[in-house]
This record gives C-alpha cells, sequence and structure tokens, in this order.
C-alpha cells in the first residue's frame, strides 16, 4: 500500500507527546512490513523533506495569516490555528495525492487535523483517536473551559469522524467516550493498541543516570495536572519517611497549567521544599525520543500517576525497558498494565494509595522482579510495533473496501462537492470572509477597536497610513468647503481606489497560496 500518515506531530522536531511517538512507531512498523509510508507534518521552523531511515517526511508550515486575520486572532486564536494547521498539512497531502495517489490517509482526531481530508473524502480514511477536545471540555482538562473557540474545535473534531471511513480507538476507555459523544455504535470503532519498539525499548543497554546506591523512580511526562504529577509530590514524603534510601527523578518539560496559568513546576518545587524533599528529587527537561530507554534502564520502578490518559506512552516504554509500572485505573492505562502480573494497578487521584504501592515494591526486591519481567513479557507479546501495524493494515484494507462500496452507491452523500484540490481555496476564502465580517462589526462598533487598528496600520504599513489619513483629511475638508461626493477630484478618487485595493490585499486577496 500506498500509505499517508498526515500528524502535526514527528520527532524530533515536533516530538511534543504521545501522538508524536505513535507516528513515528507506526510509521516503521508499516516500513517493516513492506508498505510505502509518505509522513506529512508541521515543521519547527521551515518547510522541508527530510528521510527518517527510508520514510520521507514532508514538514511543512502553518499558514502565515497571522497579519491578516487580526479578527480570528483575537476571537477565536485557539480554532485560527487549529484551521491554519489543518489547511497547511492537508495542502501537502493534496499535491502528492495528484502526483501519486495515496492508497489510503491516516490521521489522528486531535485538532482535527483529518477535517478536510474528511469532508474531501479525497482518499479511504481512517482516524485514530487520541483524546477529543470534547473530553477535555466535558472534564476540564488543561483548564479548557465550554468557549466557542474550544466549542468550535470540538465541532471540527467530530465532523471529521463522523465522516472517517474507519475510526481506530487504543482503548476500549476512549472509545466509549466517543461512542456515547457522537452517538455511533461501540462496534463502530477499531481497538488498535498503541506500539513500540522493544528491539531499542529493551531491558539491556546504556543507562543514562549513575547507580548512587539508592533506588530509583522514575515519571516521564509534561508538568500538568492531567499527569497526576501533582499526585506523586504529594506523595513523595510519605514514600521518604518509609524508604529513606530512594530518589525521584521527573523527566517532562514544565506547563502553565498550574492554578492562574502559572509555572506547575514552580508550584511542585516549592511543595517539595516546604516537606523537606527537595533533596529526593531531581528535574529534567523532554528527553529526545531515541534518549529515553537509557533512562527508563535507569530507573527501579516507573510512575504513572495519570488522572487521564487513554494510552500513556510513558507506561508501554517502561514495559519494554522490563520495569514495572504504577498506573491509574482512569482512563486506558489500566488496559496496558495488566495488575500484579506487569505492574500496579491504583485508583487515580489517590495520594496514599499511591504512596503504598510505591513502599511496596520498594521493600520488595523479589516483587519488583517477578513484575519487571511480566512487564517486558506483556510489551513484546502484545504491543510491538510491527504487530500493531499488521492489526492497522486490516483497518486500512477495511476503509479501503468501504470509500469502494460507498463511491458506487447511489445514495452516497459527500460534504464536499468540487474538486479536492479546490479545497484549499474555498477553505481559504470562507476563513477570510469570516474574520472579515468580524472585523468590520469590531471597528464599527468599537472605538478602542478603531485606534487599535489604526495604530497597527502604522506600524505595519506606514505609507498606507498616510495615505488613508491623507484621504480622510481631504474627503472631510472639501465636504466643509462645500464639494459633494460626487464632484470630488480625480486624485482623491485614485487615492481612495489605490487604498481599497492595498487593503483588500492586506485583508484577504488570494489566500489560497500566494501571501504578501
Amino acid at each position: 500500500m500506498r500509505i499517508c500518515l498526515i500528524s502535526r506531530e514527528y520527532p524530533p522536531e515536533t516530538g511534543f507527546g504521545g501522538i508524536a511517538t505513535f507516528t513515528k512507531h507506526l510509521a516503521h512498523g508499516l516500513k517493516n512490513l513492506g508498505h510505502d509510508v509518505v509522513v506529512v507534518s508541521l515543521a519547527k521552523e521551515k518547510a522541508k523533506v527530510v528521510d527518517d531511515d527510508g520514510i520521507t517526511i514532508h514538514r511543512v508550515e502553518a499558514y502565515p495569516f497571522t497579519s491578516k486575520l487580526a479578527a480570528l486572532s483575537m476571537c477565536i486564536p485557539y480554532s485560527k490555528y487549529v484551521l491554519f494547521c489543518s489547511m497547511a498539512l492537508w495542502d501537502k497531502f493534496a499535491q502528492l495525492h495528484n502526483e501519486k495517489p495515496f492508497d489510503v490517509v491516516d490521521t489522528p482526531e486531535l485538532l482535527a487535523e483529518g477535517i478536510v481530508p474528511a469532508v474531501t473524502q479525497a482518499a479511504p480514511l481512517v482516524i485514530r483517536l487520541y483524546t477529543p477536545h470534547s473530553k477535555f471540555i466535558a472534564e476540564k482538562l488543561h483548564n479548557v473551559v465550554p468557549s466557542f473557540d474550544h466549542q468550535f474545535v470540538a465541532m471540527l473534531e467530530r465532523i471529521a469522524m463522523l465522516q472517517a471511513d474507519v475510526l481506530t480507538s487504543p482503548s476500549i476507555d476512549l472509545a466509549q467516550f466517543v461512542s456515547g459523544d457522537l452517538g455511533i455504535d461501540l462496534s463502530k470503532i477499531e481497538i488498535v493498541r498503541n506500539p513500540i519498539d522493544t528491539s531499542i525499548f529493551t531491558p539491556e543497554g546504556d543507562q543514562a543516570l549513575p547507580r548512587t546506591g539508592k533506588l530509583r523512580l522514575l515519571f516521564v511526562g509534561r508538568l500538568e495536572g492531567r499527569k497526576g504529577i501533582t499526585y506523586l509530590v504529594d506523595a513523595i514524603p510519605k514514600i521518604v519517611a518509609a524508604c529513606p534510601q530512594v530518589e525521584f527523578v521527573i523527566i517532562g518539560d514544565d506547563t502553565t497549567t498550574g492554578e492562574g496559568m502559572t509555572s506547575v513546576l514552580a508550584g511542585l518545587k516549592k511543595s517539595l521544599a516546604q516537606s523537606n524533599c527537595s533533596s529526593y528529587v531531581k528535574f529534567i527537561d523532554r528527553i529526545a525520543l531515541n534518549e529515553l530507554p537509557s533512562y527508563y534502564r535507569s530507573a527501579d520502578i516507573s510512575l504513572v500517576p495519570s488522572v487521564y490518559d487513554n494510552s500513556p506512552y510513558t507506561c508501554l516504554e517502561a514495559m519494554a525497558c522490563g520495569k514495572p509500572v504504577i498506573g491509574t485505573d482512569a482512563g486506558g492505562t489500566k488496559e496496558y498494565i495488566e495488575h500484579n502480573q506487569s505492574g500496579l494497578i491504583i485508583p487515580a487521584c489517590d495520594t496514599g494509595a499511591l504512596a503504598q504501592a510505591c513502599i511496596t515494591l520498594l521493600t520488595d526486591e523479589g516483587e519488583r522482579k517477578r513484575l519487571s519481567e511480566g512487564a517486558r513479557e506483556r510489551a513484546v507479546k502484545n504491543f510491538d510495533r510491527t504487530e500493531i501495524a499488521r492489526q492497522t493494515v486490516k483497518c486500512y484494507e477495511r476503509a479501503i473496501a468501504l470509500a469502494t462500496e460507498r463511491k458506487q452507491s447511489p445514495a452516497a452523500r459527500t460534504l464536499y462537492h468540487h474538486d479536492y484540490l479546490r479545497a484549499t481555496e474555498d477553505a481559504a476564502n470562507l476563513i477570510d470572509s469570516f474574520d472579515k465580517s468580524i472585523y468590520d462589526l469590531l471597528f464599527q462598533r468599537s472605538y478602542r477597536f478603531r485606534m487599535a487598528h489604526w495604530w497597527r496600520i502604522l506600524k505595519a504599513r506606514p505609507k498606507l497610513f498616510a495615505a488613508k489619513v491623507l484621504s480622510k483629511v481631504s474627503r472631510k475638508t472639501l465636504r466643509l468647503m462645500g464639494t459633494r461626493d460626487e464632484k470630488m477630484p480625480q486624485f482623491l478618487t485614485n487615492l481612495e481606489t489605490s487604498i481599497d485595493r492595498k487593503d483588500n490585499e492586506r485583508l484577504g486577496g488570494n489566500l489560497a497560496g500566494k501571501h504578501e
């Protein structure tokens, strides 16, 4: 098969989290089975084409509409980012698909990256579930509120999912939520677990951290409430009191998702200082995917105290490296860890249970060894990326069959009836029109907005600003002198025509790819 994976995230440039890790493992798993795999992903800085061990990665920049769509930037900044990323990813896919058609396209539901492929139905489409925006809204994860901005993103995701030929989920827990949210039967969602490269994530190999004579517990993940990091820090004093010869390594980027949008890392350090436990904890910034195995091997126990996770990769990575994992019963983690066989499952948000589970394993070397062996065995048997790729190929075959059947059906309905190559231009024009209507309304109703508008023009286009001032002053002066509008001199009419043309270029123009 010729397969396109569309994913905003792909390591190392945009290796933000689990989606990046999943996409890389899946891409290489499919390649190992002999398939032609192409990835379309975002670039960190400039667009380029790179090779990842035989897999072509097309990195694209988000559409540069920021200077034009000032109203959207103020009203729905999150949705604007989603639309521009999705359009940029689609534009590259459409170009590649037109040159040499893909058999199937695979994309996450998160941030509606598959919205244009879903609406155009340009190719058989598989959408992978991670954590839909509707889930963030419903459970207030990451401080997401039910604003129009966030609801609009959730709506785009729902449209994409409902238009997909096949939906896959890494856990039954997430599939159940999406089934209820979309109003579809649970059986319509295929369960395909997250893959891991068990030839790289292994118990054997280098260790990144030197041994200190203490037992080491490891946390890997972004520092945010959803990952349960605050419960871990709250449990540390209890663990230290029972097992003084212990140390904690916390790997992950800081976020500003603390109370009042403050630094989570700063809050954690303050809490540790208050409990006199700062010396027991080492914080390390996010580690590149290819370096992570050596950090897992440096640990004795891996901790995944998530408040919610559909299927955290740190759990799989630790298991593949032969480490016992302590995880929670929230989300899909409990479907990856087999309780008392490859790790321990505890109630989410329970500091006492987390502390007790850690103490149990820290004080029982035999139990740690037994769970370590069970963890490695389970990872190899159930989650190796080649096996997960085989299961994914079956979903692709089903998607292709359903897409073919849909096209042959006289009752088939699509949301977009034009040639798919036109979709970028149509979407850009729609976005531009929406922005301009909001901008015009704000300009008419708000003097504060009008002042900001003039200030932006003065800074960005001083000549245009001067021309507009000259035009308005001239027209008002001539009116005071008794000149009627239809009798205005030609120089003023020409000046105003030129200003209108420049305004159209600035606020709209050809948004389908030729930007100023």
